[in-house]
Parts: structure tokens; C-alpha cells; sequence
């Protein structure tokens, strides 16, 4: 599906503008991803748009993350109908999360884990979710253990903070939080002081209030140190300590 059809459909929504959106469009069709993971999605705008440019390449598929609550949000089509309204539903699966993005992660991990390993199997992720140090860190670490060397890793809303946020300033979950924690722009302190500090990222380019991060293509695999559980050797302990009290 060509850009401006797509965009026709989705352009009305808010949020990511269309130079961003054609930004991402046509990085899709250069980059070729065929495992695509998205984690915060809205009203599907960015979902549509990649979904349309794997249409266009006739290949690939993305995974979209949010929470159940944007199921129904200030009145907008949802990301179910956005996708129906294109066409575009065998290119993207939307995933409505009762808990949030990092615990959709988690199960990911567990899904893809062998012998102890991560199997990394993704191509591209497009972070744009909570903008928020807490969460956002956690999902980049868990993420990036999915993420395939020589993957790209986009961040966006690179200069946000809940001060600049019209909705976020105003939830009544923010308005005690620190002036420092508001003023903060939290994605930009996430990539400058850990994604470009994480061993295994290879380069890290700001676009447009983007951040672009790129895995090294020789990151390895790693396995960890094998795990004991030491249950049974508790237990035996224990009813050791019970029948030979005399001899301790």
C-alpha cells in the first residue's frame, strides 16, 4: 500500500506527524524488517503505516503493544478499526496488555527462550509509549534481548517531558512528583545515559525528535550462568536438623 493511501485513512488522528510518518514509511521499505515490534501504539497511526509499507513489500509482520485502556480512548477509532478501515490486518497483530508493555515482554522472553537463551527474533522496535524513565528503561533491557544483532531500535518523542505534555502534566498522578522528574526530557536521558552506553549497541543517530539505535552485528547470545534450585537440599537439611538434634 503506497504511502498516500494509507495516510489518507490514518492522517486525521493525532499524535506522529506525516513528515515522521513518511520518515518511517520509507525507512520500512529500505530496511526490508520482516519481525517488527511496537510498543505503544494509541490509535494505530504509526501501526498502519508500517503495516502499509510491509504490504507494499509484500513481507513481514509487526507486533503492536499497549494497554487495554486504548481500546476505547477520547472517542477515536482504535487500532482495530484503523487497520480494518486500510486492509491491513495480516500485517499487524495488536496486543491489548491488562498490565502494560514490559509484561508483554517478559512473555515474549519466556516464548522465545531455549536451553537457557533468548532467541533474539526481531528486526526493528519502535519504542513510543510511556516516555517515562520507570518503564521505558525496563522495556529497552528486556527489548533488546529480543532484539537481532544488526536490528534497529527506534525511540521516540526524544526531547518529551511531562511538563511539555499537555496530558501528562495534568494527570493527577504527576502533580506530586519532584519539579525535577517534570522537567526532565526522559527519553533523551534514556538513550544518552543507557542506550548509548549498552555494550552491544553499535550507533546511536537523533532525527527530528527521533533516536535511532542500531544493535552490533556481532552481539552474542548470552547464555548466563546455569541456575540451581536448592529446594531439595533445604528440605533434607532441615529434616536433618529435626531427627539428629542431639549430635548438632
Amino acid at each position: 500500500m503506497k504511502f498516500n493511501q494509507v495516510y489518507e485513512t490514518v492522517g486525521h488522528l493525532p499524535c506522529t506527524e506525516e513528515a515522521q510518518c513518511r520518515v518511517l514509511y520509507d525507512w520500512i521499505l529500505e530496511a526490508r524488517p520482516k519481525e517488527c515490534l511496537e510498543l505503544g501504539f494509541l490509535y494505530g497511526k504509526t501501526s498502519c503505516v508500517i503495516a502499509a509499507a510491509l504490504h507494499e513489500l509484500g513481507a513481514g509482520h509487526l507486533t503492536s503493544i499497549d494497554m487495554e485502556a486504548v481500546r476505547n480512548h477520547k472517542g477515536n477509532p482504535n487500532i482495530l478499526d484503523n487497520l480494518g478501515k486500510t486492509g491491513l490486518q495480516a500485517y499487524a497483530t495488536p496486543v491489548f496488555s491488562r498490565i502494560s508493555y514490559t509484561w508483554e515482554l517478559k512473555k515474549l522472553i519466556e516464548k522465545h527462550t531455549v536451553d537457557g537463551r533468548c532467541q533474539p527474533f526481531l528486526d526493528f522496535i519502535f519504542l513510543d509509549g510511556a516516555h517515562l524513565w520507570e518503564p521505558d528503561v525496563c522495556a529497552f533491557y528486556l527489548a533488546m534481548k529480543l532484539l537481532k544483532p544488526g536490528g534497529w531500535f527506534l525511540f521516540d518523542d526524544y526531547m518529551f517531558s511531562i511538563e511539555k505534555s499537555d496530558w501528562w502534566s495534568r494527570a493527577p498522578e504527576m502533580q506530586d512528583k519532584p519539579a525535577d522528574y517534570r522537567k526532565e526530557s526522559q527519553v533523551e536521558r534514556l538513550v544518552t545515559l543507557v542506550v548509548s552506553q549498552h555494550p552491544d549497541v553499535e550507533s546511536v543517530v537523533i532525527r527530528d525528535n527521533w533516536a535511532w539505535a542500531r544493535k552490533k552485528t556481532d552481539a552474542a547470545v548470552p547464555a548466563g550462568p546455569a541456575v540451581t534450585h536448592l529446594t531439595k537440599t533445604i528440605a533434607w537439611r532441615w529434616l536433618l536438623n529435626k531427627l539428629l538434634p542431639a549430635r548438632r
